[in-house]
């Protein structure tokens, strides 16, 4: 109940069945751990504030549109994309990952969650983003512990569409700008910003301080950088 409670005092709501859901994605998460390294088995005692929380934190700060189409680059374990389609149900989820055994228990995760509209993809990003279905058809691209912010932006540019076809959605401003990369980073970084910059594809880059997210001290310096392309 403390991820509620946090949540709430953030501007987050979790609804009973969400938090049953998230709740089963841990269950199912760290009994596939036991026979496939989906996470660090340090973080198994603390996968609610290390992984569940991480994940869904961007929440506080922004929101999908309806209908957003998302893809998770190097997913793992289903990280971050799975608890952020469970509280979004009305995005189009696609979780990519190079490990075919890390996409198979996934696979089986997303089955028994009944998650709809969330595929799960085995392939490298490089060779991914080429492909029809895949090349300039998604309005977000995630990254989380993936790589520096450069090739971040070299790996996203031919997922993202080149324009929304969501249109203006009123009623809220906090919507990520699409089409975007949302990357999750953490300590200095400045070089990779510098370096993410010079890319011509980016149209304007901002961040959301996750710092001191957690009441613990846990996500200091973590930070959510929003690549607008």
């Amino acid at each position: 109940m403390w991820l509620r409670t946090f949540c709430a005092s953030r501007g987050l709501q979790i609804g009973d069945e969400k938090l049953d859901l998230l709740a089963r994605y841990v269950t199912l998460l760290l009994e596939w751990n036991k026979s496939i390294n989906l996470i660090s088995r340090r973080d198994e005692e603390n996968v609610w504030r290390q992984h569940i929380l991480h994940s869904i934190s961007p929440l506080f700060g922004i929101a999908f549109p309806v209908g957003c189409r998302i893809i998770d680059l190097g997913t793992g374990g289903g990280l971050p994309g799975i608890p952020l389609k469970i509280l979004n149900d009305s995005v189009q989820m696609v979780l990519l990952d190079a490990t075919r055994k890390k996409v198979g228990a996934v696979e089986q995760i997303v089955k028994k969650l009944g998650l709809l509209k969330t595929t799960v993809v085995w392939g490298r990003a490089e060779e991914v983003g080429r492909k029809l279905g895949f090349k300039e058809a998604f309005d977000v691209v995630l990254a989380r512990g993936v790589g520096p912010l450069p090739e971040l932006v070299r790996l996203a540019s031919p997922f993202l569409a080149v324009s929304s076809r969501l249109g203006h959605q009123s009623g809220k401003k906090n919507y990520v700008p699409i089409p975007c990369l949302l990357a999750y980073k953490g300590g200095d970084i400045r070089n990779e910003l510098e370096k993410a910059r010079r890319n011509a594809k980016v149209k304007n880059m901002s961040d959301i301080s996750l710092q001191k997210a957690d009441d613990t001290g846990e996500w200091i310096d973590k930070k959510l950088i929003i690549i607008h392309f």
